[in-house]
């Protein structure tokens, strides 16, 4: 039913997507899909001479590798750089969905707390905007 799979995930708070990941993984391995790990980290400078970026890809793949172990799929990891730091971040995971022509995403969202009825969400803004089928879990 689906060839790629999208998965945003933000390594800092993993533990708060076993839902989003189990459902990817069950869906994929259903489906025989592909699915990708991204992660939108901020492209700003640093002092060191690896860049954030080089780092968080190493976690990525470390992640995308014991996901796939986990269920069964193949997986790889992707980092986005951040295009806008004012923007959602919502506009850089569908780009990244586009650009590895993914037919589904799947992402994790969290209870609507106030300051979401003030800034819209990143799951919201996937949602309304991607041309592909979007699942949010809460």
């Amino acid at each position: 039913m689906y060839s790629r799979i999208l998965v945003p995930v933000d390594l800092d708070h993993a533990d708060k997507l076993t839902k989003a990941l189990d459902l990817a993984g069950q869906t994929a391995k259903q489906s025989t899909a592909e699915v990708i790990y991204v992660d939108v980290v901020d492209a700003v400078p640093t002092m060191s001479a690896r860049t954030d970026g080089e780092r968080m890809a190493d976690r990525l793949k470390a992640f995308a590798s014991e996901q796939a172990k986990r269920h069964g799929i193949n997986a790889t990891g992707q980092i986005a750089l951040r295009s806008d730091l004012h923007l959602n971040v919502g506009s850089d995971i569908v780009q990244t969905a586009n650009e590895a022509e993914c037919d589904l995403i799947i992402m994790a969202s969290h209870v609507p707390g106030f300051k979401d009825h003030i800034f819209s969400s990143n799951a919201g803004y996937v949602a309304s905007h991607a041309p592909m089928s979007v699942y949010v879990v809460r």
